[in-house]
């Protein structure tokens, strides 16, 4: 399952997601802003994603803000939380496939359906290499929590 929000600042980039997630029966659940008017705090918006993410190793999130930056800080300070903040495809795979990411975070300002949509595809279709060295790596960053 992939659990999704946005604040006020990343509306247009959460319609572009909900559209390319229904367009590629991916199932998904918007836990963030539904309508252009409204607006959610991040300290409630990330708490929200990152609780259902940690429910199964199977889960992913994809949070939205102006900069990207501040779901990206708020989520990773959660134990087994491993956001990126990816600008392109490249960032969006690697990010999974070496890092083990599971919350995708964008920017909302200026948001450019293209781009989002190579994101969302490398991001969802990448899988982690298995690396044992890594998750040792990750499991010590954990306990830095």
């Amino acid at each position: 399952m992939i659990y999704i929000g946005a604040d006020k600042h990343g509306f247009t980039a959460i319609k572009i997601i909900e559209k390319y997630l229904i367009n590629n029966k991916i199932v998904f659940e918007n836990l963030g802003v539904v309508k252009e008017d409204n607006d959610i705090k991040l300290e409630i918006l990330i708490p929200k994603i990152t609780k259902q993410v940690l429910k199964s190793e199977k889960n992913k999130g994809i949070l939205v803000c102006g900069t990207g930056i501040g779901v990206a800080i708020g989520a990773n300070k959660i134990k087994g939380i491993r956001a990126n903040l990816a600008t392109n495809k490249t960032i969006a795979e690697w990010s999974v496939v070496y890092d083990n990411c599971n919350i995708l975070c964008l920017s909302g300002w200026k948001p450019n359906k293209k781009t989002i949509e190579e994101i969302l595809h490398s991001f969802l279709n990448a899988k982690y290499d298995g690396s044992e060295k890594r998750l040792k790596m990750i499991k010590t960053f954990d306990s830095w929590r």
